[in-house]
């Protein structure tokens, strides 16, 4: 439908990665490709928006991002070219201003906040580890997978997360992961199911999005390090061990 994006999409097991990331990328394609799926890293992100405008009735709409922010998104594509999970990130640089304060300056958001402000735009930060995060944050976002691919045993959207998680380490190596979370699927970060981060226990950010509404979002961060070691006892555990040395089609 889209050549031109579709061309510019690369294949996750193509992506260099440092040696610590190598048997976790093996072992999370292979899971990927045991259920008919194909992940994909994309820096377009006009080509995720118009995912996301295509499937509203499921997804809620992307966070606003700067344009000038660096951008990319991980796909899980059927054999029919169908995009059925997806999970993004941008990069922000928080050395002069935390991640906190970028947040309320609305910069985390837009690249001119005044005009979003006039538009209605407002963002209030009460997360002290908000404003602990500094130097270069990776902000994860605009995770979803199709209702048609949700529930059972595939659990696309860790799945996704992990390979997006991965993503973000191979090509920004940030100093935090961070993101905003609804509180309707906080339940789903749990450190069992994602690894050692911080959640905050209450919605300490407020956002208004014109067009949205009041959203309501825990702070979630990780350090690298907790990432890393999640994705690396992912590859290396009893279920997944055999699969690191296997590569799509082998099986």
């Amino acid at each position: 439908m889209f050549p031109a994006r579709i061309a510019a999409r690369t294949p996750f097991e193509a992506m260099p990665v440092p040696t610590a990331l190598t048997a976790p990328r093996a072992a999370l394609s292979v899971l990927a490709h045991m259920q008919g799926l194909t992940p994909f890293l994309s820096t377009d992100w006009a080509d995720l928006e118009d995912l996301n405008a295509r499937h509203r009735s499921s997804w809620f709409e992307l966070l606003p991002r700067p344009a000038s922010a660096p951008c990319l998104w991980i796909g899980l594509e059927n054999s029919a070219g169908e995009v059925v999970a997806a999970q993004a990130a941008i990069l922000l640089d928080c050395t002069g201003k935390s991640y906190g304060a970028r947040l309320e300056a609305m910069t985390a958001f837009y690249d001119d906040p005044g005009t979003a402000e006039a538009s209605g735009a407002w963002c209030f930060s009460a997360s002290p580890e908000a404003r602990e995060a500094r130097g270069k944050v990776a902000m994860m976002s605009s995770g979803w997978v199709h209702p048609d691919w949700r529930g059972g045993h595939r659990d696309l959207f860790h799945l996704s997360g992990r390979l997006n998680r991965l993503a973000v380490l191979a090509r920004w190596a940030p100093d935090w992961l961070v993101a905003l979370v609804d509180p309707n699927v906080s339940r789903l970060w749990t450190e069992k199911a994602v690894g050692q981060r911080h959640m905050d226990r209450h919605a300490t950010i407020l956002f208004h999005q014109p067009g949205e509404g009041r959203l309501r979002l825990h702070l979630m961060r990780f350090r690298p390090d907790d990432v890393t070691a999640d994705l690396q006892r992912r590859a290396f555990s009893p279920q997944t061990a055999p699969l690191a040395d296997c590569r799509p089609g082998t099986l």
